[in-house]
Parts: C-alpha cells; sequence; structure tokens
C-alpha cells in the first residue's frame, strides 16, 4: 500500500475516532453532570435561600478558571471555539480544554441558565485537536475543530444530522464551511450511536402529535411568526450587547470579583421568586412543550428566563447558548400561541424554538434538523419557513463576536477582532510596535523582465497567493497574483512580467508602527502590504497573519 492510500485511510478513520472518543467523554460528562445538578435542585427547592449561594458558586468556578489561567472573560463556549477557530486553530491545547470545559460545567451544574452542549463542544474541540497532533492527519486544524464540536453537540443532543449541519453553518453568519462535510459527517455519526448505547437522558422526553394540517394559511401563518421572531431575536441580541456593555463598565470602574458578586446576587434574587428561571432548563423545555404551564406563569418564567440568561453570560458564566435560545424560543412561541390559538400553543412553541435560535445563533438548518430529529417530521414546512424568515429579518445581527458574515470577510474581520482588543489592552504596543519588526524580512520577489511562466512557478512552488514585482534595481513595482495568472492562456507564458496588468500594491516604511498598518490593512481591505525603505526600494512583505500570530502573543 502506498503513501497515497494510507493518508486516504487516515482521512476516513481519524474522524470515526474522534467521534468515538468525544461521544463517549461528552455523553458519560453529560449523564454526571446532570445528576449532580438534579441534587442540587432537590435542595434548593426545599430550601431557597441556597439559590443564592449556589448561583455565586457558579459564577465563581466558571469565571476564576478562565481569568487565572488563561487571562480572559468566561462567555458563550460556541464563540471561545469559533475565536480559535478564525484566529489560531492550533492553540486549543488540552490545557485550554479543560480549563473551558470546567467553566462551562461548573456553570450549569451550579445553577446558571446555560446550555450544557457548551462543555461538550469545547471539550470535542479539544480532543479533537489532540488525536490530529498524535496520529497525524492531512485534514486541517479548523476542520477538525469543527468535527469535534460537532460530535460533541451530537452526544448532548442524540441529533447527528443537527451536529454535522452545525460545523457547516457556525463559521460565519451567510456562508456555509464545506471543508468539514465528510469528517463532521462520519464523527457525528458515530458520536451518536456511542451517546444512543450510553442511554443518556434525552433533551425532549414527551411525545407531540396535535399539529395542524399543513394549508396555504398555516404558511402564511409560519412566515409571519418567524418574521416577528426576527425582530424580537434584534431586540434580545442588542439586549444581550447593553448587558455586555453594563459588565464591562463594572470591570473597569470596580473589579471582577465585584462583577461576579453583582451577577450571582442579581440571578440569585430572580431565581429565589422564579426557581424555573435557573438551571440547563431541560424540566422546563418539556413542561412547556408538554402545555403544562398558564398564561401568567408563562409570562413570569420568560421574563425571568430571559434576564438571568443576559446576566449570567455577562457577568461570569460560560456555557451553550443554543439550548437557551430554544428554550426561550418555546416560552416566546408557546406565549403567543395561547393568545393566538390556544389548541395549537404547543406548535408555536415548536415554531418559536426554530424561530428563535435561527435568529439569534444565526443558523437556519440547524434549528429545524433538531427540531425534526427530536420532535418528527410531520411539521417540517412550517418549522423551516420560520426559520428562515426569522434568519433573514435578523440577517446580521447574531449574539457571537467571532462569526464574520461570509468567508471573504474572515481575514479582515480576525485582524478586527484583535485591533479592537489590543486598543483596549496594550494600546501602547500599537504606537511601539514597527513593520521592520513583524515582517518576512526575506521576502520572495521577481524582476519585471522574467517571464509569466517564472512567475507561475515561484507561486506555485512557494503556495504563495500573491509576487512582489521589483526592477532589476530592486525598486518596488507591484505585484500578480495566482488568481491572475491562472486565467492567463498558455500562450502568454513566455511574456515578460512588466507586459503585464501589474497592480500597485499598498506600501508602507519600515518604520510605519502597527496601528496604522492595521488601519491601511482594513481601510484597504487587503490581506498583505509591502515595505519598502524610503528609497522605494522591496524590503519585506505583511500578512494578516503575520499580524495576528504576533498579536496574539503580545496580548493574550
Amino acid at each position: 500500500m502506498n503513501r497515497l492510500d494510507i493518508k486516504g485511510i487516515k482521512n476516513w478513520i481519524i474522524p470515526l475516532v474522534i467521534g468515538a472518543i468525544v461521544g463517549l467523554a461528552a455523553s458519560l460528562t453529560y449523564a454526571g453532570s446532570l445528576y449532580v445538578w438534579s441534587i442540587f435542585h432537590v435542595a434548593i427547592y426545599r430550601l431557597p435561600k441556597l439559590v443564592f449561594p449556589f448561583i455565586l458558586l457558579s459564577f465563581l468556578l466558571s469565571s476564576l478558571p478562565v481569568r487565572m489561567f488563561l487571562k480572559r472573560r468566561p462567555k458563550d463556549t460556541f464563540d471561545s471555539i469559533l475565536e480559535y477557530y478564525h484566529t489560531n486553530p492550533n492553540s486549543l491545547n488540552l490545557k485550554e480544554t479543560l480549563i473551558y470545559s470546567i467553566s462551562s460545567l461548573s456553570s450549569y451544574i451550579f445553577g446558571s441558565p446555560v446550555g450544557p452542549e457548551g462543555a461538550a463542544a469545547v471539550m470535542g474541540a479539544g480532543i479533537s485537536n489532540k488525536i490530529k497532533s498524535v496520529f497525524g492527519t492531512s485534514i486541517s486544524s479548523q476542520t477538525i475543530i469543527l468535527t469535534g464540536l460537532a460530535s460533541g453537540f451530537t452526544a448532548i443532543f442524540k441529533t447527528p444530522l443537527s451536529g454535522f449541519l452545525l460545523a457547516l453553518e457556525l463559521p460565519y453568519k451567510g456562508d456555509l464551511e464545506k471543508e468539514p462535510f465528510l469528517s463532521a459527517a462520519l464523527a457525528t455519526a458515530t458520536s451518536y450511536l456511542v451517546s444512543l448505547a450510553l442511554n443518556t437522558p434525552p433533551i425532549i422526553y414527551i411525545q407531540i402529535s396535535k399539529f395542524p394540517t399543513i394549508n396555504i394559511v398555516v404558511v402564511v401563518v409560519s412566515l409571519i411568526f418567524g418574521a416577528i421572531l426576527g425582530f424580537i431575536s434584534i431586540g434580545f441580541v442588542k439586549l444581550y450587547r447593553g448587558f455586555n456593555y453594563v459588565a464591562n463598565y463594572l470591570m473597569k470602574k470596580a473589579s471582577f470579583p465585584i462583577l461576579i458578586l453583582i451577577g450571582g446576587l442579581m440571578v440569585g434574587l430572580i431565581a429565589y421568586f422564579e426557581p424555573y428561571s435557573v438551571g440547563p432548563g431541560i424540566d422546563l423545555l418539556n413542561l412547556t412543550l408538554a402545555g403544562g404551564i398558564g398564561l401568567y406563569a408563562i409570562m413570569a418564567i420568560l421574563v425571568a428566563r430571559a434576564s438571568t440568561v443576559l446576566i449570567s453570560f455577562n457577568f461570569g458564566s460560560s456555557g451553550g447558548f443554543f439550548l437557551p435560545s430554544i428554550e426561550i424560543g418555546a416560552l416566546l412561541g408557546y406565549l403567543i400561541g395561547t393568545l393566538v390559538n390556544p389548541t395549537y400553543a404547543i406548535y408555536y412553541a415548536l415554531l418559536g424554538m426554530a424561530a428563535m435560535a435561527a435568529g439569534v445563533n444565526k443558523l437556519v438548518l440547524v434549528p429545524v434538523t433538531f427540531i425534526l430529529e427530536v420532535v418528527g417530521a410531520q411539521i417540517a414546512i412550517p418549522v423551516l419557513l420560520t426559520s428562515i424568515a426569522s434568519y433573514f429579518i435578523s440577517m446580521n445581527v447574531g449574539i457571537y463576536e467571532y462569526q464574520p458574515k461570509n468567508k471573504l470577510d474572515k481575514g479582515n474581520f480576525a485582524l478586527e477582532k484583535f485591533y479592537a482588543k489590543a486598543e483596549k489592552q496594550n494600546p501602547e504596543i500599537l504606537e511601539a510596535i514597527r513593520a521592520l519588526d513583524i515582517m518576512n524580512h526575506n521576502p520572495i520577489y521577481i524582476e519585471h523582465n522574467k517571464t509569466v511562466k517564472d512567475a507561475y512557478n515561484i507561486l506555485k512552488s512557494k503556495a504563495l497567493k500573491v509576487l512582489p514585482v521589483v526592477n532589476t534595481n530592486g525598486l518596488f513595482e507591484g505585484f500578480i497574483s495566482i488568481d491572475y495568472l491562472a486565467n492567463l492562456p498558455t500562450r502568454t507564458f513566455t511574456i515578460a512580467i512588466n507586459n503585464l496588468e501589474i497592480r500597485k500594491g499598498i506600501t508602507v516604511l519600515e518604520t510605519e508602527n502597527l496601528k496604522n498598518i492595521i488601519e491601511r490593512m482594513l481601510n484597504g481591505e487587503t490581506d498583505h502590504l509591502f515595505v519598502i525603505d524610503k528609497g522605494g526600494i522591496l524590503k519585506g512583505v505583511i500578512t494578516e497573519m503575520d499580524i495576528i500570530r504576533y498579536m496574539i502573543k503580545s496580548i493574550t
């Protein structure tokens, strides 16, 4: 068997291994942590005052490891994974995985209203990255991270199709990442079988059978309902950002312990009067879908639950945001359904689940397939229409900070985020660092009297996207790209470079500071700059990734 065959087989086996190991780890952790929460839940029910120390402990244990060891602030786990995915996927190691997992598990074990999929997702992403480094595979680290995330999600919810689609939909607001297609499919199928064999508790455990007949009225109502929840999703995300602003203000004026204390006391106070406002919310979701809550109780729980979710994620907790958005959507849908048509209140709750998850998380297919996998396919069309309507109404407004609109925005997006972080944490570095400090000092270039074929061979052999062009004295003239050359007919291969359309490119002096370099790159919407001296001689090249790698070391 030749080397190519072994590599190909490995790329099939590694996702299966990831699915099996992540499925086992996530399933057992989920079952164990749910059992622990059930003990605390009973204690809180018997003695409501215990909610205060439990919630404070939740915030403390969720925040402290991340602050101490990673020097970061806890947040939604999917967003943390997206940050690694878009900026530095190789840096997610077992240490960081363990810290994020402990943080997320501590959150919902002690009562924070966060989803258990958060711990499972980060566990899956970290374990899969370790498997890649141990066994070796040509599958990219980014794909491996998404494969592990999807496996963890599947293990918790027992929804392999939703987990698979999550790997494709989550990275971008309005685009699909196709690379994880095969590995995510293999891993989620394996993870599902493992969770099935272990018989871990399901998320939805009641049977729902009362659905309206699908007709034009139902279709129109579904679209209108989805649009309404799309606007509500926008309002919810804006509230989330408002709470984040308040939390940042408190951090500056007081301290992180004070932030935790204030957040814990607020959530504890709400939970003291409304117990359903805390915990993972699985019982609440099933009670809602069983129609076991009255109109006024639904109103009270909805306001309380939304408040504790907004406070928890911004004042110290970390975990999954998908399940909380599903639960809030179910409460909203059930409330609207009770007011509009009580007979089908549960049907509206299901539509609300899809619409809210789509609008907040910027996912179209995942909420739909999730509901179909856990409930059944009877309402496939209305749920899909509702999800699409909500998604398009709330299009660019999402909960995740590290979720660019599409692949084309990805590079500048990551650079912009690190730039903003540097301005807050270490602004002096932006003024102190020069182009000379971060540029590639031995740039690969081509003289303008060389041929197109020479340029093409250099770009191909060095795996470059762009190639600087200089004259015989080393003066920078511009650049040519691999895309441009690839579109030229072969008959032009003998033509000299100076007969082509050479793009000018953006140049900076060796003494230019990092702040100006980044701003010129962002304003010029380019991923590379060319460094020259005062005489115009090419001295180096700076790419987005050069800056991002430097800033990762300097400010994180």
